[in-house]
């Protein structure tokens, strides 16, 4: 593990407050600039992980990445650069709290209304995202801040573009993004992963965020996952080949949510909805 820099030790024109998470292959820190004093995030690269090229290529893409694109519900990038020990870093905005720490202030649940809030705002941001080509492939609850915790008037942003993969076209034909693994290592979170990501994780196109999403929304309201196993072989048989457990849905959504869910959690990706196609059919953002 990384040992942690120091507080008061300066990235740019931020000084380090604390450290807040340690990643696979990053850390998080609070900072504060050091005039203006508003708070940041400040991802630092790991110093064992400079040292594999195709990890540096991946942190400095999602560094561009955050920069160029500008939407409401993604987490904004400010500034990127290199410390002067040679790790990579990128000054992101700061939200003191992610959807699973929300989730558990919340009793583990959203109620209708507000899971279908998240849920859009989520689709928002990846239909642009899948516009320009680009597939998340981790979305999951602590890879989405929240801005705003209010029934009624959630506000999140999605973060972490680590794993963003760049397709060459729509039909799914890639040209990834530097990777990281090898050519069989899976790539995303278990418990959220599309069937095609356990048996096929670097050729997945945009619907595999699709069936992420469906995972998430079907937590939101129900107050727990899916798919629920102790080993990785057993999880992954689930994802597979077992049908979701619709019937959980009853009395918490609506029949044409339950409906949506269920396209959503398809095993074959051909038959999930779109994203674009996704918000046309979701509830209305707040109801």
């Amino acid at each position: 593990m990384m040992e942690a820099l120091a507080p008061g030790t300066r990235v740019g024109e931020y000084q380090l407050v604390r450290r807040v998470a340690v990643g696979a292959t990053s850390t998080v820190y609070v900072g504060r600039h050091v005039t203006r004093r508003e708070p940041v995030a400040v991802k630092v690269l790991s110093p064992e992980w400079c040292l594999h090229p195709e990890v540096v290529a991946r942190f400095l893409n999602e560094a561009r990445t955050l920069q160029e694109l500008r939407h409401p519900h993604l987490v904004r990038s400010l500034a990127s650069g290199v410390l002067p020990e040679g790790p990579p870093f990128m000054i992101l905005e700061w939200q003191p709290e992610d959807l699973h720490e929300a989730l558990a202030r919340q009793g583990g649940r959203l109620s209708a209304g507000d899971s279908a809030q998240v849920v859009r705002q989520l689709a928002e941001v990846l239909a642009v995202l899948h516009a320009r080509g680009l597939i998340h492939r981790d979305l999951k609850p602590a890879n989405v801040l929240v801005a705003r915790r209010e029934p009624g008037a959630w506000r999140i942003q999605l973060a972490d573009l680590g794993l963003a993969k760049r397709l060459a076209n729509g039909e799914g034909a890639t040209s990834a993004l530097p990777v990281s693994t090898a050519g069989s290592a899976l790539l995303g979170t278990w418990d959220y992963m599309a069937p095609e990501q356990w048996v096929r994780p670097k050729r997945v196109d945009d619907r595999a965020d699709v069936y992420s999403l469906g995972v998430l929304w079907f937590q939101l309201l129900t107050g727990r996952l899916p798919f629920i196993a102790g080993e990785q072989q057993s999880l992954m048989v689930c994802h597979v080949m077992r049908p979701p457990p619709l019937e959980l849905l009853e009395g918490v959504a609506s029949v044409a949510s339950g409906a949506l869910l269920a396209r959503m959690l398809a095993k074959k990706s051909p038959e999930r909805p779109t994203m674009a196609e996704l918000l046309a059919l979701l509830p209305p953002s707040g109801g």
